[in-house]
Formats: C-alpha cells, sequence, structure tokens
C-alpha cells in the first residue's frame, strides 16, 4: 500500500499499522509536512522501487511521531520524475509558448492601432500601418512636417515600341533632412493649343521601377528615377506637365 505526500508529491510505501497508529496522520521525509496518508492512498505501477515509512520517537521517549523517510540505501535523493512523481497537469509548453506568442502579438497589434498616429510619422512604418488601417477601417493623420520631394528632371518622347504612348521619365530628390514617403506624380497633357487632353495621378508603385522599392521611403539626397508609360490621346499631345503631391496616409 502507498500514499504520496500532498505538499511535495513524494510517494511511500506504508502499513495498515502504521495508518492506525495515529488516525492516519504522518510526517513526510522529504518536506516534513504533515498530512493524512489514508486520504493519499494509491496503488502504484508494477515494478516501481519502494520506499518506506517508519515511528521515529523524540529525544524523551515520550513523544511519539509518525515519520515517512527514504532508505537510504535504496533511494539517496529523490530528484526524478519516475513513475512516483505526481503526474504534471496543465497545459503542454508548445501550447504555453503558442499562447504567450498570441498575447504578445494582440499586445503590439493593439499598441500599433491605438498610437497608429504617432509611429505613422515614421516613414518606414506607415506603409505597413496603411495596410492596417485599410483591413480596419481607419484613418491615418497626415505626416508632421512632410516635404514633397523635388522635381529635378523630366524628359518624354514616344515610346520606343508601341503607337500611341508616350514614355516619360522623371527624377525625383529629398531635398529634407529626414526620409520622406514617395509623392504621388501627377501627369497633365496638353495639345499644341495648352488645352488639357488627359489627366492622371500615379502612385509609387506605378512609376517605381526594381530593384527600387515603392513601399521605401525616400532617404535624404538620393535620387529616385521615375519611369512611366501613358497614352497619347489620338497623337495630339504636344506639351506636358508633372507635379508631385505629398502621399495620403
Amino acid at each position: 500500500m502507498y500514499t504520496r505526500c500532498p505538499e511535495c508529491q513524494t510517494a511511500f510505501r506504508i502499513t495498515i499499522t502504521q495508518l492506525k497508529a495515529r488516525d492516519g496522520l504522518v510526517r513526510c521525509g522529504r518536506c516534513d509536512s504533515v498530512f493524512r496518508a489514508d486520504l493519499h492512498l494509491f496503488a502504484p505501477p508494477a515494478g516501481a522501487p519502494p520506499v518506506e515509512a517508519h515511528r521515529e520517537h523524540g529525544a524523551d521517549g515520550a513523544h511519539e511521531q509518525e515519520t515517512l523517510r527514504l532508505r537510504d540505501k535504496e533511494i539517496p535523493v529523490i530528484t526524478d520524475t519516475s513513475i512516483f512523481q505526481a503526474p504534471r497537469r496543465g497545459l503542454p509548453a508548445p501550447v504555453w509558448a503558442l499562447g504567450v506568442l498570441a498575447l504578445a502579438a494582440l499586445l503590439v497589434g493593439q499598441f500599433a492601432y491605438f498610437y497608429r498616429d504617432e509611429l505613422a510619422q515614421v516613414p518606414a512604418l506607415r506603409p505597413h500601418l496603411a495596410r492596417l488601417c485599410a483591413h480596419l477601417g481607419c484613418e491615418l493623420a497626415p505626416l508632421v512636417g512632410a516635404a514633397v520631394p523635388e522635381l529635378i528632371e523630366t524628359r518624354i518622347a514616344p515610346h520606343p515600341r508601341y503607337g500611341n504612348v508616350l514614355r516619360l521619365r522623371a527624377r525625383l530628390v529629398n531635398r529634407s533632412e529626414r526620409d520622406q514617403p514617395l509623392p504621388l506624380l501627377q501627369v497633365s497633357l496638353t495639345d499644341s493649343e495648352g488645352r488639357l487632353l488627359a489627366r492622371r495621378t500615379f502612385a509609387p508603385r506605378d512609376y517605381v521601377q526594381p530593384p527600387a522599392r515603392a513601399d521605401a521611403p525616400m532617404s535624404p539626397n538620393i535620387v529616385v528615377e521615375a519611369l512611366l508609360d501613358v497614352t497619347n490621346p489620338d497623337q495630339k499631345a504636344a506639351g506636358f506637365e508633372i507635379q508631385l503631391f505629398a502621399a495620403a496616409g
């Protein structure tokens, strides 16, 4: 017959006589906890190494305590996780790890949502926050002190392969002291009398050429090449104009 300490979960062999000696009260030889052994009885698996309980007397022989002790020769120290150890309860470690990661992601998401306007002032983070708001239906505050890059060169010529198409090249540079997002590029075509034939606004993804990235900010004093193919309505375009605008949140 075996009992288990409810405090340290160490298992011991015990006899009926020992249970009756003090109405089932015993003292654990490992942690010194006093408990009712008869309330923690169990049947051990076959082949389990036994441990014994014995009676220990006080110095004067008058006070008697029921104490459970391990026999040193058989098991000197209990440090393993053998069959006598209490089964571990709760969720497995991988489940806990996934739960912690999920909670961390939730906290990061909440932080990004509630402080999105402050974080959006960092050009490198703004495209990612814009995609987040596109899913959540939120808006980003305009950039504080955002500067529109400067247009330093433009060229337009017939497309080398297609008729009724014009190829437009431009060079942009960020003259500010901090990174800035790529601007919107608005192209207007006019006829020989200055009348507007067509106008369209292009996002960075429309004009930025690989290996450059449309979602990457413009570093100070670094030139960005823009390339656009635009339709020439009835081949009447005689002039063009390019304007740059700060990209919306």
